[in-house]
Order: structure tokens, then sequence, then C-alpha cells
């Protein structure tokens, strides 16, 4: 009896753990909407974005999601994907510091494995032209209203440093001469 009891329970340990794989259909896939049309070029930061579907079709809404690129020597850097509006649909700002060939691969969440997108040449740089390093308007670091803001509180920080510093010392001072 005891024997058949532990077949029994074997056999339904091994349905049970099967039975996740049975009713699972694809899992998730990956979607861009439109890949730059010239190609990806090294120093430029493109904004992707992509949608997330559970089993091909449902938009997934993933609680963590990246777009990791990892270049031929090993070097790896992951672009956290937000999300964009619609269920499913993230964006990412993605950036190839250099030229060769890189491969790339999206987080789908912490319940569907990452997917990989396959293996891309970056290109070169593009060589600047004048209509492109004109700075457009609003991009200019001397018209960010924020700048004067954060210099005044940088130094009121530092002040403010500098004073709890000098009443630390002079505490110490007291002690130490009083012991």
């Amino acid at each position: 009896m005891r024997r058949i009891s532990l077949v029994a329970v074997g056999t339904l340990l091994a349905l049970a753990a099967l039975a996740g794989t049975a009713l699972a259909k694809e899992g998730a896939i990956t979607k861009f909407d439109q890949l730059p049309a010239g190609g990806f070029h090294a120093g430029q930061t493109y904004t992707l974005g992509y949608t997330i579907l559970m089993d091909g079709v449902e938009p997934y809404k993933a609680d963590t999601t990246e777009i990791l690129v990892r270049n031929a020597n090993g070097k790896a850097l992951a672009y956290p994907g937000i999300a964009d509006g619609k269920p499913g649909h993230y964006v990412a700002k993605v950036f190839f510091p250099i030229a060769g060939s890189w491969t790339m691969q999206v987080t789908q969440g912490s319940f569907f494995p990452p997917i990989n997108m396959g293996t891309m040449t970056v290109l070169a740089p593009v060589a600047p032209t004048v209509e492109s390093t004109a700075a457009a308007p609003g991009t200019n670091p001397a018209s960010d209203p924020l700048a004067p803001a954060i210099s005044v509180l940088a130094l009121l920080v530092a002040l403010g440093g500098a004073v709890r510093l000098a009443q630390l010392a002079r505490t110490h001072r007291r002690l130490t001469a009083t012991t």
C-alpha cells in the first residue's frame, strides 16, 4: 500500500510540474514600433517604442522591462522601458557608444523570459552638419530656468554644512576641555 501511495504522489507531482507548460501557449513576444530607416549610428540616442504581447495577441503590462544591448567585446548596457499610454506599450532611450556588432534583448517583466531581438551592425557616427550643430530652441543649457535655482540651492547646502561642521567642532572642543 505504501509503495502505491509513493508512486501516486510522484505521478501527481510530475503532472503538476508539467501543467504549467501544458497550459502555456507562446509566452510573450515583443514588437518594435519602427526602427530607424538609416540604421543605428554610434553616438546617437534613439527613442525606441515597443509593445509586449502575451501569447502574441494581448498587450502585457510588465512589472519591469528594459532593452539590453551588448557589443562583441561583452560590454552590456541596459535602458529601462517606460510605460507609454497604451497597455503593454513602452519607450526606451537607447544609446550605442561605439560602432560595431551589437545584440539586443528585451526584458519582458519578471514572469516571461527575455526575448532576443537579434544582432545588428551599428554604423560609425554621422558627421555633424551645420543645421544639426545649431542648438534647437529650449536645448541651450544657458536658457535653463532651473540652473540659477540649483546653484543657489547648492550654495545654501554648502553653507549649512559648513555651519553644522563648525558647531560640531566647537562642541567637540568643549567636551575635550571638560574631560
